[in-house]
């Protein structure tokens, strides 16, 4: 149900390196929405990807799947992962497996269907992702081009119908015809399958394009500092949000005036 909240982050701290990247996070994932997480390089949005689907533990807070009335550290011993796909920057597609293997994996893994049943889920999916082409199936990961391996990923994510869908710089490396189709790729999943999203992103068209609502990380006060449609903290948001989301773009005329470069 559109509204309802899938995840609930509460008071959560990101460290990479050694290093506090934020503290004290706070917010809900809803279902239905794309949220998109920005900020500046080095401000944490890779880490807290990894946080939100149990990669890394956290040294402090927690990350709790609630969709259903269920309470599930994300962390814990029953974690959700059926109900988290994720589609990293690189696509991180199995070399060794046809590009059908790939996205039947999960299927393989976790459910109880037969070959036949998993090809015919994996064929779907492909194509809903924007890969048709029977083709494509068969086809070596090396063979696709960089917009494909990423619609290949984003498939075998969306294989087991998770109600959340996490991307990791989807745009990343893409040229801006092909960038613009993932967008719409994205939107699509959002309006006729009702997946929610949580995109993370440095690229503002793909922001302002797909975004429901925005979590700001501040990379100098190490916390968030805006949650909000794109448009109204563009428009109404602290100084350093509206900074960040108008460079390198065009101001409006009523405006009042990387994959893991967490890593480090």
């Amino acid at each position: 149900m559109a509204g309802e909240v899938l995840m609930r982050v509460e008071n959560l701290s990101l460290h990479a390196g050694g290093r506090e990247l934020q503290r004290g996070l706070s917010f809900d994932v809803l279902a239905g929405e794309v949220l998109a997480i920005c900020g500046a390089s080095g401000c944490g949005k890779s880490t807290l990807l990894r946080h939100l689907i149990g990669l890394q533990a956290p040294r402090a807070g927690s990350v709790t799947w609630v969709a259903g009335g269920a309470q599930r550290d994300v962390y814990g011993d029953d974690p959700p992962r059926r109900e988290i796909g994720v589609a990293f920057q690189a696509g991180a597609l199995w070399s060794s497996m046809t590009v059908g293997e790939n996205v039947m994996l999960p299927l393989e893994l976790h459910t109880g269907l037969d070959e036949p049943q998993r090809e015919q889920q994996a064929r779907f999916k492909l194509a809903l992702a924007g890969l048709p082409d029977p083709a494509t199936f068969d086809a070596e990961p090396a063979s696709l081009s960089g917009g494909m391996r990423k619609r290949a990923a984003i498939a075998r994510a969306l294989v087991l119908d998770p109600p959340l869908l996490c991307l990791d710089e989807p745009s990343a490396g893409l040229d801006p015809l092909t960038s613009a189709r993932l967008d719409d790729l994205i939107q699509r999943l959002k309006d006729d399958v009702g997946t929610a999203i949580v995109l993370v992103t440095h690229e503002l068209d793909s922001l302002f394009a797909v975004a429901d609502r925005v979590l700001f990380l501040d990379v100098q006060a190490r916390t968030a500092t805006a949650l909000g449609p794109p448009a109204e903290l563009r428009d109404h948001g602290p100084a350093a949000v509206r900074e960040f989301l108008t460079r390198g773009r065009a101001a409006p005329a009523h405006a009042p005036h990387d994959e893991n470069e967490e890593a480090a």
